[in-house]
């Protein structure tokens, strides 16, 4: 049984847990198309002035298609396979905040290096057939030629590390958390990295090295990209390989990337969506540092600066960035659906989401919707965190400095710039509040004065992802390829089953970032059947997979590699 959540259209939250993190929001708004979707089937007719945007999509199916049904539906495949998959979580590639350059510290990395020699031996066809290059020391780049280089290559991405496993939650697992332990009652395989992302970097090199066993040649060389330090936001891994190919190919030289995101995920019974993440919103850390002055606590001043720090704290979190909503968000798609096809959707809200594409005044109504209901206001705002807070030495002493960091997810529609001028804004009237100074990166648009001032820095900037098009042959050839697999293949023997092909958005960020420079085809998709449980554990205790989903992954790969070739 998949996620089920009320229909409630009135902007009101009607209660329930909202799952943590980015796969609570990727739950939730799945969740919510299903729930529409479901009722495409008893929807009401669209008047004939209105033109559907919500239809089903058609399979495309390969010519070459030898070994599909081997990999969805054969027991010796699928236990290789769970093999394969095993033995790779077993090795604890955690990887850190912090952490060295491979070369300055191999020992650090002798979980990578054995990692590196795993490969080898469990796929002997693909180091036999593609060239293999490290970049960065343990940056892997596997290339398989195609028969015409003039073309574009495509581009699968994934990570070789792992988020560490806390020592303290180790009796928590039901399996030890590198066990890579397989349940064949629950179809489980367990352990850190088994969907985060051993097994999208498992499953390309399988789907490869069983098209090699097949004797397939692309025309269009296939090229896999793994980090290492993905979890740490790749400055090492990804950044080093993404900087290499575009010296290699050159801007727009990829026909299409494929990287970790979201998969599919049961909404009802017999009742399966499928969403690609077309778009990441941005990221940005700003630190404010409050300089004041020290002193003995049995004197103090009026206020702190961890008193000024948390009046500024406290007006940062009175005042969220405002909803910024247009159709050219992936949500819009799910809310088509609803509008074309729900009979439950109240007639105003239907008609708001028909016109918004032409009516700005419908496009506001739906903003105040979204941002009304706690399930998808952050997926059309800027967010604001404050995460860290550090003040004061002693409780006898003043505190001299106190600094605080703000995490931001950017709004597509927003900038890096227009984030952090909005945090100085409500900086500089606290500092004038106060009789502070301030300055913007040490640059002061008020001098300090001698109770201190106020400085606003950023860091780990990223501007908003560029969204990915859902109207060229790349994105058909995704779709269809979608469809195929699970409509006439994971789902062949079901009747009762339908498969929708949708978008959804990315809170967060994936090692794509570095790589917008080779293609605006950007797609994060594992195609691996998902259900409530997974988002609860990636990350977590108790991380796990199904290894029929592992296998949809797989034969995901194979037909899109295939159908790439036939197709574009």
């Amino acid at each position: 049984m998949g996620i089920r959540l009320e229909d409630d259209w009135s902007g009101r939250n009607r209660g329930g847990s909202l799952r943590r993190g980015l796969y609570g929001l990727l739950a939730v708004v799945l969740a919510l198309a299903g729930t529409v979707l479901y009722v495409v089937r008893q929807g009401e007719v669209l008047s004939g002035e209105q033109v559907s945007r919500c239809g089903k999509i058609e399979p495309l199916v390969p010519k070459f298609k030898k070994s599909v049904d081997l990999i969805l539906h054969d027991a010796e495949f699928k236990k290789s396979s769970v093999e394969k998959l095993s033995k790779a979580i077993q090795i604890a590639t955690e990887i850190w905040d912090v952490n060295p350059e491979p070369a300055d510290d191999p020992e650090w990395y002798a979980h990578f290096y054995e990692f590196h020699r795993f490969l080898e031996q469990t796929f002997p066809l693909v180091h036999e057939k593609l060239r293999r290059e490290k970049v960065n020391e343990l940056g892997l780049l596997y290339t398989w030629e195609g028969s015409e280089p003039d073309l574009k290559p495509m581009l699968f991405m994934a990570h070789q590390d792992v988020v560490p496993v806390n020592k303290k939650t180790w009796d928590e697992w039901e399996y030890p958390p590198f066990s890579g332990h397989y349940d064949e009652k629950t179809d489980l395989v367990w352990g850190r990295g088994s969907n985060d992302c051993k097994n999208l970097l498992i499953a390309e090199l399988e789907a490869i090295e069983q098209l090699v066993i097949d004797g397939y040649r692309p025309r269009r060389s296939v090229i896999l990209s793994f980090g290492f330090d993905e979890e740490s936001s790749g400055p090492l891994g990804a950044r080093h390989l993404a900087a290499f190919l575009e010296d290699r190919y050159g801007k727009d030289g990829i026909f299409s990337i494929i990287d970790e995101g979201f998969g599919v995920l049961p909404i009802d019974e017999g009742l399966f969506v499928a969403s690609p993440i077309t778009a990441e919103k941005g990221y940005v850390d700003v630190i404010v540092t409050v300089n004041g002055k020290g002193g003995h606590s049995s004197v103090p001043p009026d206020h702190t600066t961890i008193g000024v720090a948390s009046d500024l704290i406290t007006v940062l979190e009175d005042n969220p960035f405002s909803p910024d909503f247009e159709i050219d968000n992936p949500l819009f798609s799910l809310l088509t659906c609803a509008a074309e096809h729900s009979s439950r959707l109240p007639k105003d809200l239907r008609k708001h989401i028909l016109r918004a594409p032409k009516s700005k005044t419908s496009r506001k109504m739906l903003e105040k919707f979204l941002s009304s209901d706690i399930r998808f206001r952050d997926l059309i705002r800027t967010t604001r965190a404050v995460d860290v807070f550090n003040g004061g030495i002693k409780a006898n002493a003043l505190p001299e400095v106190s600094t605080f960091v703000v995490n931001h997810r950017i709004d597509i529609h927003s900038s890096v710039e227009e984030t952090v001028a909005a945090d100085a804004h409500f900086a500089k009237k606290i500092a004038k509040k106060y009789g502070y100074g301030f300055a913007i990166n040490g640059e002061f648009s008020i001098p300090e004065t001698e109770l201190g001032y106020i400085d606003v820095k950023f860091s780990e900037a990223l501007e908003p992802a560029p969204i990915s098009p859902t109207s060229d042959p790349a994105w058909n050839i995704l779709a269809g390829t979608i469809q195929d697999v699970f409509e006439n293949g994971v789902f062949a023997n079901r009747d009762d089953v339908e498969l929708y092909v949708s978008t959804t958005l990315m809170p967060a960020n994936t090692d794509t970032r570095y790589y917008w420079n080779l293609t605006k085809n950007i797609y994060r998709f594992v195609a691996s059947i998902l259900d409530a449980s997974t988002f609860e554990t990636i990350h977590s205790v108790n991380e796990s997979i199904k290894a029929s989903s592992h296998l949809s992954a797989i034969a995901f790969i194979y037909e899109y590699i295939v159908n790439v070739n036939e197709n574009a």
